[in-house]
This record gives structure tokens, C-alpha cells and sequence, in this order.
């Protein structure tokens, strides 16, 4: 059983929806990390879906980046969509108006990698010229962050018109969150994060009209995220049409300025609780995976994970993904968080039949 052949068993759940990505960067990061439009477009092609493009991070200021990302789009306007990244250390909201009339549908701000806090003078001027124009604001809401605390919520009422996404799950503050965020529509959360229980309790907590679909590439691969995101919102009970706004359509809808459609209240958590074997399995894995991100050896925490499934058979499939995490390939660790989202969803069927 291949990696590949579960991820396309699950996004066979997409029945008919053309997934639309609201996070992508392309070109050369100051990590060394580079991605291509076409080798994005690649990747999108392959699932016939359309992606919200902007740079990654550099030091020799965003004009000429953001320009690049404009063209790139021009190039290929049935797959992106062109964002402009500004740093508010140094940006103005006449820097964000040009941008938007050279072509820009949003705006992308990184408070980690520009090292500056949601309320600099400089995010508030941003999102004022976002505010008039009705786009959206994507903010970095990941690791390195901290808490936003009430910053957030002050800068989502003063700017009611302008859709503020919080990246990666918003995974910083989402304890909290996740108690407010029906109060302030235009505070929305997109899916580029790998970890399950983190989706689980995104998609359990917050109302599914405030939900984007994210990838993060590079850093994380398209099809995997898909998968991993698309397996949680089924579990945690989201109805087709609350899907359909998650994977495409409600941005669709923020982009052409309609505004969110509401379908509804968040479900609430699930009611399968994991057994202690499936909690075992399930710590391990995420075990094994925080071990190889991290750059350590993982051969023994993946040792006890294969103890742990043993011989039972319904876990099979399981410890076929296992042979692969143990592979030196690149894609070993997006087979742990393929495997660590079927753990946490025991009893969901695939979209597609697996075998």
C-alpha cells in the first residue's frame, strides 16, 4: 500500500469540488527554500485546483517579489491568484494601495519572519486599505508568534470589512478562539498545519463559514494537507455543503468581495472517543513524527509504534504506512501524519476504497 494510494482515496471526498488553496508561497526564502510557480501549478493541476500565491521571505524589501507573483499569476490566471506580502515595519497604506492596483487580491503578513507585532501602526494602516477595498488580510498565526491575545479581536472590529485569515489553524491562540470567533465573522482560520487534533478541534470549535483551505507550500505538500484536512472535517461530522465552503467556494466568495456565506454553527467535537490501544498508536505516532521534523532518530519511537499495532489486522493499513516513515524517503514524514490522522479517525471510512 502506498502513501499516494490513501491520499487519493481521500480526496475522492472532494466529489466534484475544485479545492481552492489559500496559502501558497513562491521563489527563493532567506532559509534557502525556493519554489517555482510552474512547479506549483504542477501540483494544482494535479487535483484541478486554484491557489492564492505570494512571496516568501526576503530581505531586500517586497516591491519587486510582489510584482514577480503578479506576473506569475498573469501567466497562469485559471490556477492563482496573486496576494501581496508587506512588511508594516516599513510598508504604508500607500505601499498596500499600489499594490492592490498592480494587481494584489490580498495581503500576507508574517509577524515572526518580519519580527513585528499586530499592533504596529503599520498593520493597522494595511488593514484599513484592506478594509476599504473588502480583501483579505493572511496572517502568520503559527509557531514563533506567542499569543496575539486581544489584539486580534480589537483589529477584526475595527476593520469589519476586511476578512483578517489566521494561518496555520491559528494554532497560537485557538484555545481561546475558539470561544469568540462566532462573535467576529470576519475573523477566519485557514488548514496549513499537519496535525490532526489540531483540525479536529479547528473544525469542532469554529463555525465551518469561518474556515479556509491552506496548504503552506513548500513547506508542507499539497496533496497531503488536502487529504490530512479533508479526512478531519468528514469526521468531525461537517456537512457536504459546509465542505464545499472550506475547500472552495467561501473563498471564492471573499475574493469577488460577496462577503462569507454562514452554513451554520461549528458541529462540536465528535462523539468516537479513542479506545487505549487507539490512543497509544496515536501518541506514539505523533511521537515519531515531532521526532523527525525535529531532525532526530526516530528508529525507536517507530519500533514501539509497530509493538503497539501488532498483529491487528484491522490496523494494517496502519503498519503499511509504517514501512514507509521507516524509508529513507523524503515523503517518510508525510506518511506519519497520513498514518497519525487515521489513527485519531478510527472509524471513518474512506472516500474511495482502499486496497
Amino acid at each position: 500500500m502506498s502513501l499516494h494510494t490513501v491520499i487519493e482515496a481521500e480526496h475522492a471526498a472532494l466529489d466534484g469540488i475544485r479545492p481552492f488553496d489559500v496559502h501558497a508561497h513562491t521563489g527563493v526564502d532567506v532559509d534557502g527554500t525556493a519554489r517555482t510557480c510552474e512547479e506549483h501549478v504542477a501540483d494544482l493541476e494535479a487535483i484541478d485546483g486554484r491557489s492564492v500565491i505570494f512571496p516568501l521571505c526576503v530581505t531586500s524589501g517586497y516591491a519587486a517579489e510582489n510584482q514577480r507573483v503578479v506576473e506569475e499569476c498573469e501567466r497562469h490566471p485559471d490556477r492563482l491568484v496573486p496576494f501581496a506580502r508587506l512588511d508594516p515595519r516599513v510598508a504604508s497604506a500607500q505601499d498596500a494601495a499600489e499594490a492592490l492596483a498592480s494587481g494584489a487580491r490580498g495581503f500576507k503578513l508574517h509577524p515572526r519572519a518580519e519580527d513585528f507585532r499586530l499592533d504596529h501602526p503599520g498593520v493597522e494602516a494595511i488593514a484599513g486599505v484592506a478594509a476599504e477595498a473588502r480583501v483579505p488580510v493572511l496572517i502568520h498565526a503559527g509557531v514563533g508568534v506567542g499569543s496575539f491575545g486581544e489584539t486580534i479581536i480589537r483589529l477584526a472590529e475595527r476593520h469589519r470589512d476586511c476578512p483578517i485569515v489566521l494561518a496555520h489553524a491559528g494554532v497560537s491562540d485557538l484555545s481561546w478562539l475558539a470561544e469568540v470567533a462566532a462573535d467576529h465573522p470576519n475573523l477566519l482560520f485557514d488548514t496549513s498545519w499537519w496535525n490532526p487534533a489540531d483540525l479536529l478541534a479547528l473544525f469542532a470549535l469554529i463555525p465551518p463559514g469561518q474556515i479556509l483551505f491552506g496548504s503552506d507550500e513548500p513547506y508542507m505538500d499539497l496533496g497531503v494537507v488536502l487529504a490530512i484536512a479533508l479526512r478531519c472535517a468528514r469526521f468531525t461530522g461537517l456537512s457536504p455543503e459546509a465542505i464545499a465552503l472550506i475547500f472552495g467556494a467561501q473563498l471564492e466568495n471573499l475574493l469577488a468581495a460577496e462577503g462569507a456565506i454562514d452554513p451554520g454553527p461549528a458541529p462540536g467535537p465528535p462523539a468516537v472517543v479513542l479506545t487505549p490501544s487507539e490512543a497509544r498508536v496515536a501518541t506514539l505516532l505523533a511521537a515519531t513524527g515531532g521526532c523527525m521534523i525535529g531532525g532526530g532518530d526516530a528508529s525507536q519511537l517507530l519500533e514501539l509504534t509497530r509493538l503497539a499495532i501488532g498483529g491487528d489486522g484491522s490496523k494494517s493499513l496502519l503498519a503499511e504506512l509504517l514501512d514507509e516513515v521507516g524509508s529513507p524517503s523524503e515523503e517518510a514524514p508525510w506518511a506519519v501524519g497520513v498514518a497519525l490522522t487515521l489513527a485519531v479517525t478510527p472509524t471513518l471510512e474512506s472516500a474511495a476504497p482502499v486496497g
